[in-house]
């Protein structure tokens, strides 16, 4: 058949989801006639024409948002092809275009190769009929991790195809995540090449041209308030000899010295009470956001460090959490004489946890709250209805135990929404460590979904996700709950499961979601996350049913490598091989570690650490292999308890 696509907005998201839609559709009809059309205006009298963009005469389609500009709505009506694609801003028609293609079929399962299952299908037979507002307004990913140019642009190309809209690249420039990508530390496997300052801020800028085109809500900077406005870069948490004479004095004075707190410049607070400190950080961020207006949302963020924090005369009887929010409040005021209309995110992060007792916010329509239980515990999910049993432990200058438990934390959380309520979201870390510990990436994905679920019942609007870029191995199910989470506060995990092992596997899927779920539940997570005593019997005997697992499953494995006539599909399987591998060596090398055999877990964790760096080459795209081995090498080397 013949299908004109019209598009009837002349910016770059939607004429991104005009363009995709041809795409795909030629690929799921190669023998279809789809013209693409720009700058039309809307008729209804139009014959075989597929409407995408904005138009008043969609709106009374539209689901009910708070806030256009800020809240996602999709409307599909499509029969045979014809209709309307339309949203409630430009970002919601490209998630609206994708929306299309999977009500049609189509699998966005992960970057690389097997990423995408595009099944044939008629052009006449796309139908869909979707009317649906986002749970959560803040549904994005912060640039965490070891990564490649390409790595991060296929985050930010996946992130609105399982309908997402936020991207986050932290500091002034982001130069410690591709350093760690590109000098291949301890890779035996690949060159390393060195990276200038410059380079990387080129390909930061590139890639914010991509989050624009793709209309994502884009955030920026975060820690580097603290350093950079003195003439102290703060792109990674790169130890300095010193910090410069004529900065001492600026910073916090601890244990009766100024100096950088562990030689970081990054980790390092200030002295808040000294008026000239306050007034060159909120200077310096008013002046950034002035000349970076293409910034949705400014992160302002303390030190990344903790019980550091000033001890002299003019800061030791005042919480961090009033300085900070006097910070916000110069800033603000800064901001809105220049008429600047950047949103600022604040951070209740480690000794933020403690609300301020004297300070408010004056204008909280400016700001977002943005919540970091970087301590939590990822054995227990948010629940609306925990209440945390006993009582919290006041704020004590440098001396402060961050909680680990979900409650505790939440309840720091209320301290702080008893007198803010404006925006908010989460920032957690499921995929910064944490799914590590689980190289089944099941447990992780059904705790990740119940998380986001629960958001909005305990004040939060929605998560941005500090995350590794490649957290694809052994599959894409972990950023398929986040995203649907956060999309339908009522979506069942169950049913996502199925649909996912579906798509990637085939037929058979159904043989690998029971095989990856044993694989969570005998690596056990919790243990990894120390919360067992690590010599344990029961562990270890765990521990030899998986090795048992993996020794049954691989002849399935390798059947469907050899018999699959899909490509994508035998992609998917193979990188299964290679993870039954990995987890093979893991298997052994925690049952040595629970049956207490010290001296063969350094030699079989080097096993499992050079098999990683071998099978990189392959499974770069899902897989952060430097990440795996920093975290993993912290957990399992260290004496026992």
């Amino acid at each position: 058949m013949s299908l004109m696509i019209a598009c009837l907005n002349d910016c770059a998201p939607v004429k991104l989801a005009a363009e995709e839609l041809k795409s795909y559709l030629l690929k799921m009809d190669p023998q279809a006639d789809v013209a693409l059309l720009v700058g039309q205006k809307y008729d209804p009298s139009c014959p075989d024409t597929l409407w995408v963009g904005l138009d008043e005469a969609f709106d009374s389609m539209l689901p009910a948002v708070e806030n256009r500009e800020l809240d996602d709505g999709v409307c599909i009506d499509v029969a045979a092809g014809r209709g309307v694609v339309t949203g409630t801003n430009v970002r919601s028609v490209l998630l609206a275009a994708y929306r299309l293609l999977k009500e049609n079929g189509c699998a966005f399962l992960h970057p690389g190769k097997g990423g995408e299952i595009i099944p044939k299908k008629p052009v006449a037979e796309i139908s869909a009929k979707v009317s649906e507002a986002a749970s959560s307004r803040h549904r994005g990913v912060c640039i965490e991790g070891a990564v490649s140019y390409q790595h991060v642009l296929n985050m930010i190309n996946l992130i609105p195809k399982l309908g997402m809209n936020a991207y986050f690249v932290q500091f002034f420039v982001p130069t410690t995540f591709f350093e760690r990508w590109y000098t291949h530390e301890n890779s035996p496997f690949y060159a390393p090449h060195t990276l200038s300052r410059e380079e990387v801020s080129g390909m930061r800028d590139s890639l914010v041209g991509e989050i624009k085109k793709r209309g994502l809500m884009y955030h920026e900077v975060g820690h580097g308030w603290t350093c950079e406005p003195f003439g102290i870069r703060g792109d990674g948490w790169s130890v300095m000899e010193d910090a410069p004479e004529d900065f001492k004095p600026l910073l916090a004075e601890v244990n009766g010295k100024r100096e950088l707190w562990g030689g970081v410049a990054l980790n390092t607070n200030l002295c808040y009470g000294n008026p000239e400190v306050r007034d060159g950080i909120t200077t310096a961020i008013a002046d950034y956001c002035e000349s970076h207006p293409n910034v949705d949302y400014l992160h302002f963020w303390l030190a990344d460090g903790t019980n550091n924090h000033c001890e002299c005369p003019l800061c030791r009887d005042t919480m961090p959490a009033d300085f900070y929010v006097s910070m916000l409040n110069e800033l603000d005021e800064k901001m809105t004489a220049r008429g600047i209309p950047t949103r600022v995110v604040f951070l209740v992060y480690v000794d933020l946890l403690w609300e301020p007792k004297v300070e408010h916010i004056q204008h909280p329509d400016r700001f977002v709250l943005m919540f970091a239980p970087i301590t939590r515990t990822y054995s227990s999910p948010f629940l609306p209805d925990k209440a945390f049993e006993g009582e919290l432990v006041p704020y004590k200058r440098n001396q402060n135990i961050m909680p680990k438990s979900v409650a505790e934390n939440v309840e720091r959380l209320k301290k702080w929404q008893a007198d803010f309520s404006g925006d908010s979201f989460d920032f957690d870390y499921h995929f910064m460590w944490d799914h590590f510990k689980d190289m089944g990436y099941y447990q992780m994905a059904d705790l990740l979904m119940q998380d986001m679920k629960n958001l909005s019942s305990i004040g939060l609007n929605g998560m941005i996700s500090c995350q590794n870029q490649r957290v694809f191995f052994p599959t894409g199910l972990g950023m398929h709950a986040m995203a649907a989470g956060l999309w339908d506060k009522e979506a069942d995990f169950g049913a996502l499961a199925k649909w996912y092992f579906k798509n990637a596997y085939g037929a058979d899927g159904e043989q690998v979601h029971a095989y990856l779920r044993q694989v969570s539940e005998l690596i056990d997570p919790v243990y990894l996350r120390n919360e067992k005593e690590i010599v344990n019997p029961a562990q270890a005997e765990g521990y030899q049913k998986l090795a048992a697992l993996v020794d049954s499953f691989e002849p399935v494995i390798c059947e469907h490598i050899a018999a699959c006539e899909d490509a994508a599909i035998a992609a998917n399987w193979s990188s299964l091989k290679l993870h039954a591998g990995l987890i093979r060596l893991m298997a052994k090398m925690l049952y040595l570690r629970a049956s207490d055999n010290e001296e063969a877990v350094a030699a079989a964790w080097e096993e499992v650490s050079r098999y990683s760096f071998e099978i990189e080459p392959a499974v770069h795209d899902l897989f952060d292999v430097f990440l795996f081995n920093n975290t993993l090498k912290h957990i399992i080397m260290p004496k026992k308890k």
